[in-house]
Formats: C-alpha cells, sequence, structure tokens
C-alpha cells in the first residue's frame, strides 16, 4: 500500500520511476573449429574479449572458456563453450560438367557453407549427412565443410568448384555504319538467345553506351575512329565483338 501511495505522488509530481532494466541477452553461439561466433537474437549487446565481424562478434580460442555478453541498457549474462574439435571431415569431391558430388565421413552430419573472400556464409549454410551435391554454374565459387559432433562443429574443409565453361557468344553480323549531318549510326543484325541481355558499343577501345536495338547513334567524329560492337549476356561475359573503323 505504501509501495503504491509513492508511485502515485511520483506520478501527480511529474517524477517517473526507473524503468525495469532490459532482460538477460538472448544469443546465438556458434563454435566453429577455434573460432566462436556470438549474435543477439533480441537487442544490442557488447561481448567482452570479442571483435565485431559481418553481425557476429567472434574471438579464436580452441580451448574451452566462458564469456560475458552485456545487452545495452540491459542486463549481463555468462555464457561458456566446449574446446573445439581439431580434425576435419575426411572429404571426397567427384566433379563432372553439370554437378559435384560431395562424400563426407567421420562425423555425424556435416555443414556446408558459402565462401566468399575467405570468410564462412555461417547465416546461409546447408546441414547434410553422408552426401550432398552442388550444381555447377558459370563462376568459380568456394565451400567450407564442417562435421558437427553434439552441436560443436570442426575445423572447415575448404574447396572450390571451378565454373564451367561458358558456352560461345555469336557476335552480331553486317555491321557498317551511315552518316547523316552530324551524327554516325551504327546498324548490325542479330538473333538473340535465351542468355542474350544488350550490345555493348566501344569507341577506340572504349566503352561508351550499350543498346537492346540494332542501331547506335554517336556525334560523328573528327578523326578516324573504330567502333566496336560486342554482344553481352545475363551471365556478364561478352562476345569478341565486331569492329568497324570510320574515316573522315
Amino acid at each position: 500500500m505504501i509501495y503504491l501511495l509513492v508511485l502515485l505522488i511520483l506520478s501527480s509530481c511529474g517524477i517517473k520511476a526507473n524503468p525495469e532494466p532490459l532482460p538477460e541477452p538472448l544469443v546465438e553461439i556458434r563454435r566453429l573449429g577455434d573460432n566462436v561466433y556470438v549474435r543477439s537474437l533480441q537487442g544490442n549487446i557488447q561481448v567482452e574479449g570479442f571483435e565485431k565481424l559481418d553481425g557476429w562478434f567472434m574471438k579464436e580460442d580452441k580451448e574451452a572458456f566462458c564469456f560475458i555478453v552485456r545487452r545495452i541498457g540491459g542486463k549481463s549474462g555468462k555464457f561458456c563453450v566446449g574446446k573445439s574439435i581439431q580434425k576435419k571431415p575426411a572429404v571426397i569431391l567427384k566433379e563432372n560438367d553439370s554437378n559435384l558430388l560431395i562424400e563426407a565421413s567421420g562425423f555425424p552430419s556435416y555443414r556446408l557453407y558459402p565462401l566468399s573472400d575467405g570468410k564462412l556464409d555461417i547465416l546461409n549454410g546447408a546441414e547434410f549427412r553422408g552426401i550432398y551435391r552442388i550444381s555447377r554454374d558459370y563462376f568459380r565459387r568456394c565451400y567450407a565443410i564442417t562435421g558437427v559432433l553434439d552441436a560443436v562443429e570442426s575445423e572447415p574443409y575448404n574447396f572450390c568448384v571451378e565454373a564451367k565453361k561458358v558456352p560461345p557468344i555469336k557476335d552480331v553480323e553486317r555491321l557498317e555504319y551511315q552518316t547523316i549531318s552530324d551524327k554516325i549510326y551504327l546498324i548490325w543484325s542479330y538473333t538473340p538467345d535465351d542468355l542474350f541481355k544488350e550490345f555493348v558499343i566501344y569507341k577506340d577501345g572504349k566503352e561508351v553506351g550499350s543498346t537492346q536495338s540494332y542501331m547506335y547513334e554517336d556525334t560523328l567524329p573528327e578523326g578516324k575512329t573504330t567502333y566496336t560492337v560486342k554482344v553481352r549476356n545475363k551471365l556478364g561475359f561478352e562476345s569478341s565483338g565486331r569492329s568497324i573503323t570510320y574515316s573522315p
């Protein structure tokens, strides 16, 4: 009764009681080999002894240890991790033109992570048991495989899948130009396929524009100029190009 009366008096005087502190931090903890990763699942946090890395807090330590996580504006919590698993999974890679077959052994299950600039994309890992298949595309891609034992992940086994051979890109045909007043018009013909994206125009070796039409307009050059038209596909690759030279 007395406590309620004090609150009513403080409220009537315009004085607010201190708000309750936020609860202890709610976090996700992942050990991958010697590295321990921590991220918040609710609110902002600070992790003592860890460095911030791409949305995670990370620390390298192969031994078991405990650490403090402090929630900004809230309470702190103590968390512990066990020792790292030093061995890597045994991996056999079988590659053909369209895919890569992964055969892993040594652990009950495994996780496959994309690698970008040597960094694991932890949030996009795929879990599998023993066998996994990756479809090849036209870009070289790298991955890491960890073995999982009692929710702890081993040192990663890293590998790359080489790009498929890019299908040949046809060049434009019947490239010619016409001049009208102070303009020059490049004209060509082409039969696009499913991967076609656009035509790219180069002027004396420098890219000056792109178009999906079969004509390109430019200011009439004052001197001898070479134009090259290349075909760019949806994968970002270009044909060798077809060139034509204008002479005043």
